[in-house]
Formats: C-alpha cells, sequence, structure tokens
C-alpha cells in the first residue's frame, strides 16, 4: 500500500459526520437566536410601556447582533468571529482527529512510520502552508455574516487534499431547503435536515446522496451568474512597504480601484447579457450551487484555501469547470482565486472580463 492511500470512503464519512455535528451547533444558535429576540422584544415592550406613554405610538427596539453572540472582529468589521464558529470547529476537529489518529496509527503499524494528516482550517491555524501529507482544511462557518444576521447563506466546508490536490468533500448547509421551517432537530436516524454535498474524486458529486450535475448546455444569455464586490483590500508585503507611512490610504485607495474594476465587471455582464446577476456571502456554498445547477458561473477572487478547497471538487466532479481568476489552470498552492462554471466557453468568457480591468492584480 502507498503511503498516502486512504480508504476515501471511511474519510468522507468521518467528514459528514464531523459537518453534521456543526450543522446541529449552528441550529442550537437560530434557535437560541430567535427565542432570545422573541425574550429581549418581550421584554423591552414591558419597559417600554412602563415608562413612555402607550399613545405617543414608541415602538420597541430590536436587540442588536451583538447581544445575541459573542462577536469580536477579526480582520474588519465585516470578517466576524463568533463563539458559534469556535464551537463547530472543536467539533469537527474533535471527530477529524479521532479519525486521523487511527489511521496513523494503522500506517505507522504498516511500516510507514512518519505518516501524518495535516490540518488547516480558519479559525487555529489559516496561515498554515499546503504540504502533500493529507490534509484537512476546514471551514467551520463560511458565511459567518450571514450566520450571524441569520440568512441561510452559510455552510460548513471540509476537503481533504493529497499531494496538494483536493481529492475529497463536504459542502453542509443545515438550513436549506427548511429554511422557512422550523429547525427540526435530529430526525429518527440522527441526521440534521439540510442539504449535504460529497463529492471523492473520481466518483462524482452528490447531494444528499443523489449525483449533480452542471447544466453544461448553458450558453452565455440563459447564465445565472454570482459575482459580488470586493470588501476587504489586503495590501500585499511590496505595497506596504511601499506605503509604510500611511497604510491606511493604500488601503482605501486600493479599494476604490478594486471597486472600479468589479464595476466595470459587473457593468459588463449586464449588457452582454446575462440572464441574472446575483451576490451571495458563502463562497463554498455558492461552488455547491455550481454544481447542483442553480448557479452556473461564479467569478471569486478573495476566497482562501478553506472557501474553495471543498467546492472545487464538487465542481468538476459534476462536470463543470474550473479555473484561476486569469483563467488558467486552477492550482491552489499558486492561487486560491477561482473562476467555476458549467462548462468552458462560460469560464472562458468570465476570465475575458477579468483581465480587461486586470482584475486578478489586486490579489497577487
Amino acid at each position: 500500500m502507498a503511503e498516502y492511500d486512504i480508504n476515501l470512503e471511511e474519510a468522507l464519512g468521518a467528514a459528514i459526520e464531523a459537518a453534521r455535528k456543526a450543522g446541529g451547533i449552528m441550529w442550537d444558535f437560530y434557535k437560541y437566536r430567535r427565542e432570545t429576540i422573541a425574550t429581549i422584544a418581550s421584554k423591552m415592550q414591558k419597559d417600554a410601556s412602563d415608562s413612555v406613554d402607550v399613545s405617543s405610538g414608541t415602538e420597541a427596539v430590536n436587540p442588536s447582533v451583538s447581544q445575541l453572540l459573542d462577536i469580536k472582529a477579526k480582520t474588519s468589521t465585516t470578517d466576524l468571529v463568533t463563539y458559534y464558529d469556535k464551537l463547530c470547529d472543536e467539533a469537527i476537529m474533535n471527530v477529524l482527529q479521532q479519525y486521523s489518529s487511527t489511521v496513523e496509527n494503522q500506517k505507522r503499524g504498516a511500516g510507514y512510520t512518519s505518516f501524518r494528516f495535516g490540518f488547516i482550517t480558519e479559525e487555529i491555524c489559516p496561515d498554515k502552508q499546503l504540504e502533500d501529507v493529507p490534509t484537512w482544511i476546514v471551514d467551520p462557518i463560511d458565511g459567518t455574516m450571514s450566520f450571524v444576521h441569520g440568512s441561510c447563506d452559510c455552510c460548513v466546508s471540509i476537503g481533504l487534499t493529497i499531494k496538494k490536490e483536493t481529492v475529497l468533500a463536504v459542502i453542509y448547509c443545515p438550513f436549506l431547503p427548511s429554511i422557512n421551517k422550523n429547525p427540526p432537530g435530529p430526525t429518527s436516524s440522527g441526521v440534521y435536515a439540510g442539504e449535504m454535498y460529497t463529492a471523492i474524486r473520481g466518483q462524482g458529486a452528490f447531494l444528499n446522496g443523489r449525483r449533480i450535475v452542471v447544466q453544461t448546455d448553458t450558453t452565455q444569455d440563459a447564465a445565472m451568474v454570482v459575482f459580488g464586490y470586493p470588501m476587504r483590500p489586503v495590501l500585499s508585503a511590496e505595497e506596504r512597504e511601499k506605503n509604510s507611512n500611511d497604510l491606511e490610504k493604500a488601503r482605501k485607495e486600493k479599494h476604490c480601484q478594486m471597486l472600479d474594476a468589479a464595476a466595470h465587471i459587473r457593468k459588463k455582464l449586464a449588457m452582454c447579457p446575462v440572464q441574472g446577476l446575483r451576490s451571495y456571502g458563502a463562497c463554498a456554498l455558492i461552488l455547491a450551487f455550481v454544481a447542483s445547477g442553480r448557479i452556473d458561473l461564479y467569478m471569486e477572487p478573495s476566497g482562501k484555501i478553506w472557501d474553495v478547497c471543498a467546492g472545487n471538487l464538487l465542481v468538476t466532479e459534476a462536470g463543470g469547470v474550473v479555473k484561476n481568476i486569469w483563467g488558467d489552470e486552477f492550482e491552489m498552492e499558486r492561487t486560491t482565486t477561482i473562476i467555476a462554471g458549467a462548462n468552458e466557453k462560460l469560464v472562458s468568457f468570465a476570465a475575458e472580463i477579468c483581465n480587461e480591468v486586470s482584475y486578478g492584480r489586486f490579489w497577487l
């Protein structure tokens, strides 16, 4: 047995278990959020009625998000980390580490004494470099802002790489398609409701166990496209050195340039035209939507490795095409900018528009 040969079906089972545990925690928050809002609103209304003349028409104010979660800034106010983010990360890591430890012991017993798993997660070790060893790449909640605000466009993303390529993918949104219903809790089989996207390299892509494929014959004028505005400008090392006297000014100038370029791209898409242009908050989930045929084209220059690791495999296993923002081969080791589409023609069209304004230069 080769050193890096592992049973991917067993690994997938561990990833699914981990994702479901995290999904249960996410449901707990939504239930807590709803109940807390009701409690706070009721108290506000009571306090208001005790101190304000009801005839004046004074209304109780809804509680702010910060009253509902332990929130602190990551790198900016638009990049939130929450108590539940950490809980999900811990739940996922507990399952994956237990599975990985078992496999490591088996491998070492078979003579592969240096065999080990690597781990890259958004919450614990985001700056770790991708290695050849089997590596779990995890985003416990992709779309944290959406999650905090009670929206459905958030998910758990778990990918496994071997020799720096994704071989296994799990993306789980516990709130679809039942977002308009009350949280069901575990079913009789212990499985939470929601959409579970899975893939093993060479075996196709699946949604809740049913095979999914992209809409390969989609034309440009019939395409549903997702492309948003950049929110977090990051200065490169060269830019920081060049503008060391006023980094904030440099960031604002770069952000303005990025927004101008993005506006050009959106205008071009609208005038081509494409059938629809949308913007959502979770990169991994949008990639899953491309794989399932709900979205035909997605352009994301600012994704991180945990955003694209699982999703890029789902798209290709569903018959889609994945390139980087310049239209070249997608390689996570080099860049995590991504264009994912239902066919080569759509992806080439997107890359051409991005290259008109050298959009990729902002993420070098």
